[in-house]
């Protein structure tokens, strides 16, 4: 066998045993999150029931965008959205991955600084948090839902069509809309 031959042999069996190796760890690395976020769940007093319902419901959303899951019920999005999932039977979000995840959040519950959207009317159902001043492709964001602008004092959001035109420009922060039909918006920028 020429010295090149044997070369490549050597590079392409390392190759296949990084391969190898890397494969283990990232399978085990895959599998501790699930493992934390089932104890993030049973820790905030879910059933075994609620938390696979929790996770399916977490599951669906990440197999229509790109994200990864932080907490059980939390994901942050590739655009750096930050969308929490309802616990399943409950109306309001509320945040298991922190210490104050047993209770539930208040309605409206939006952290300063952000633009929140929610699924349901009245500051109810799942949460998309939106920070950065950029524009944020909405998936399957439809019907009638909500939204709390609690930005800093006067900002505005803009609502988007398909073509990135804007079709509604929000009052100034800080302002809550209790009713509004998502299904013309394609496009959110918070600022």
């Amino acid at each position: 066998m020429s010295l090149l031959k044997r070369y490549a042999s050597l590079a392409a069996a390392a190759v296949a045993l990084l391969a190898l190796g890397m494969a283990g760890p990232a399978s085990a690395q895959t599998a501790q999150p699930r493992a934390a976020f089932d104890e993030q769940a049973r820790a905030a007093g879910l059933s075994r029931d609620q938390a696979d319902a929790l996770q399916a419901k977490v599951d669906r959303y990440l197999a229509r965008q790109d994200g990864r899951q932080v907490s059980a019920n939390e994901i942050v999005l590739a655009d750096g959205a930050t969308l929490t999932v309802t616990v399943p039977g409950e109306k309001q979000v509320r945040e298991l991955g922190t210490s104050a995840g047993s209770r539930a959040a208040a309605q409206w519950e939006c952290d300063y600084g952000y633009f929140c959207m929610f699924r349901q009317q009245l500051g109810l159902g799942d949460r998309l948090a939106l920070y950065h001043c950029q524009d944020y492709a909405l998936q399957n964001w439809t019907g009638d839902g909500s939204y709390y602008n609690h930005q800093t004092p006067g900002t505005r959001a803009l609502f988007k069509n398909q073509n990135r035109n804007v079709i509604f420009t929000t009052p100034g922060a800080t302002y809550s809309e209790p009713s509004y039909n998502w299904t013309p918006v394609w496009y959110v920028r918070p600022c």
